[in-house]
């Protein structure tokens, strides 16, 4: 809990391999294999297709190379798809889908889910793991419950996921634990 991870909840670029930014401005999900993709291999990916091989349609995943999406069914499709291959990052994705349409009770089954498969992504674990505490913060869809709420922060923080971080320090800085608090912000950790 209290080292340093090596990279972010998000990890690296499959493409390039540099961290992603915790920007997600700079990083685009892919439908087809759930991956996130830096700004910089997808517009690569679109000049090499658009200048290079002269196809302004029929695009490509720059990843998995599968045809990109032209209508938002097919879009579904391709999410549904994964999340049937128990894909944990699409499943994660429904969950925060579900929690933002207030369908709280499906968004809870999808974050325990993403949580539970066994050969799952670290990064998309940890992602579920901070959805799950916000659950548990504002009892919605489930009851409040602050020690379920601080152990999946702790996940999350585990993970690698710097908001978790900071949210766990500000509890421990109201539970009085300041050097507690301090150790978990520090960086590198003391």
């Amino acid at each position: 809990l209290f080292r340093q991870p090596e990279s972010s909840h998000l990890g690296e670029c499959p493409i390039c391999l540099l961290p992603l930014s915790l920007d997600t401005k700079h990083a685009m999900m892919q439908s087809c294999c759930s991956k996130l993709i830096c700004i910089g291999c997808c517009c690569a990916s679109i000049r090499y297709e658009v200048v290079k091989a002269k196809m302004i349609k029929n695009r490509s995943c720059p990843f998995c190379r599968q045809p990109e999406p032209e209508t938002a069914a097919e879009i579904e499709h391709y999410k549904m798809k994964r999340r049937k291959a128990n894909d944990p990052v699409a499943i994660q994705e429904a969950g925060k889908r579900c929690y933002h349409d207030g369908d709280y009770e499906r968004a809870f089954e999808y974050f325990s889910k993403a949580i539970d498969i066994e050969a799952g992504d670290a990064d998309a674990e940890a992602e579920a793991h901070y959805c799950l505490s916000f659950m548990y913060r504002d009892g919605k869809g489930i009851g409040r419950d602050a020690q379920k709420r601080v152990y999946h922060l702790e996940e999350a923080a585990i993970g690698g996921h710097p908001k978790a971080r900071h949210d766990l320090g500000v509890h421990e800085v109201y539970q009085g634990r300041i050097e507690r608090a301090a150790r978990l912000s520090s960086y590198p950790p003391t």
